[in-house]
């Protein structure tokens, strides 16, 4: 053999196990990457995205169905949400003094196949809304159930217990482990109900949820072993699976070296935008701030939208430490100007980026002028 050829071989070899290894890391990367799910996450930001009410009923306790006297629908709604839009399920009922009603709606999300298994994250969005109800002792309650429709199973994820109206959406949160390559559907199992009886009344119940979604991967909460050292000698939660190295631990998922996208979210959406948004001629103030709890540094991108899929400002980014605020100054595009001019109230897109760790939210802030 040539000295030409061999070299050529030798070559040729090095290149192959150079873009081996660059095709490893690529499928690495995008095996530990985050994914949520169904779509990105439900936003209903416009439509019900797929969700339905496929079981519902209404009847007097232990007797019969109330019939016209009882309604209950599982629906898309445009004017409540997080930013506006969300999925109900509404009951309405016409009780007396010999009446007391329960309602059940099963609200389900289209199916979903994640790429990759392990932990995940749920992350929801509620409110409850009463109106007649609150005079009837109410008690209200949703269940969410994780259906795994190519094994046939389910796993029950959450389950809430609600007496009091919310005047906002609350976020939460809860951990669950999927498998790579099946096919999933969310269910969320609502119930409300009156417990006394009063004259002829008219009640209605409305639990309202948004920005569902169940991430996986990176994004989600971290699995034993995904750390470094642990709280303590013996790790995240001591030594058994969560110990030196758990999930919980100092480089772990939720530790000081990390956070899960959903706990980013819920942490942006409570803590993140202060105050009013002030605009003066062409310009729009915003004060954002990185919550100390996120325990790092914060990439943060600010931009004022008309709507989620049109801008009404430039955007601008900067790095925001733990705990510190900054002030955005964003300038009103030419033609979104008379819009914000007219506005009350307008809509931010905020994205942070922590670390690997990235989140996108929404939300409204009051207008005002100088």
């Amino acid at each position: 053999m040539s000295i030409s050829l061999r070299s050529r071989l030798r070559q040729a070899v090095l290149l192959g196990c150079v873009s081996g290894a660059a095709i490893f890391a690529l499928a690495a990367g995008q095996a530990s990457a985050a994914a949520t799910y169904p779509g990105g996450g439900s936003t209903f930001s416009g439509s019900a995205e797929g969700w339905s009410a496929p079981q519902k009923e209404c009847k007097l306790l232990g007797t019969v169905e109330l019939g016209p006297l009882c309604e209950d629908e599982g629906e898309y709604t445009q004017a409540a949400g997080n930013p506006p839009g969300s999925f109900a399920a509404h009951t309405k009922g016409v009780v007396n003094a010999a009446s007391i009603f329960d309602s059940k709606v099963t609200l389900q999300s289209p199916g979903f196949t994640v790429s990759a298994g392990g932990p995940a994250t749920l992350h929801l969005e509620r409110q409850l809304a009463l109106t007649g109800l609150v005079k009837l002792g109410p008690e209200s309650g949703y269940k969410v159930v994780l259906l795994d429709q190519t094994s046939g199973t389910q796993t029950n994820v959450m389950e809430k217990s609600l007496t009091e109206e919310s005047a906002s959406f609350v976020g939460e949160d809860a951990a669950v482990s999927v498998v790579g390559g099946h096919t999933y559907a969310l269910q969320i199992l609502t119930e409300a109900k009156s417990t006394a009886k009063a004259g002829v009344l008219t009640a209605t119940a409305d639990m309202r949820f948004d920005n569902v979604g169940l991430t996986v991967g990176s994004g989600g909460n971290e699995g034993p072993g995904a750390g470094g050292k642990g709280n303590g000698k013996g790790g995240g939660n001591g030594k058994g699976a969560n110990g030196k190295g758990g999930a919980n631990g100092k480089g772990g998922a939720n530790g000081a070296g990390g956070i899960s996208s959903s706990r980013l979210s819920k942490l942006l959406r409570s803590q993140s935008l202060v105050g009013a948004a002030v605009l003066k001629g062409k310009r729009l103030t915003v004060r954002a701030k990185c919550p100390a709890k996120i325990h790092a540094t914060c990439t943060l991108t600010l931009q004022g939208k008309l709507n989620r899929h049109k801008a009404a400002t430039t955007h601008r980014r900067a790095r925001v430490k733990k705990g510190k605020r900054k002030r955005f100054v964003l300038k009103v595009k030419p033609a979104a100007r008379k819009k914000v001019k007219k506005k009350k109230k307008l809509l931010f897109k905020e994205v942070a980026r922590v670390g690997k760790t990235r989140a996108t939210v929404y939300r409204r802030l009051r207008l005002v002028r100088k």
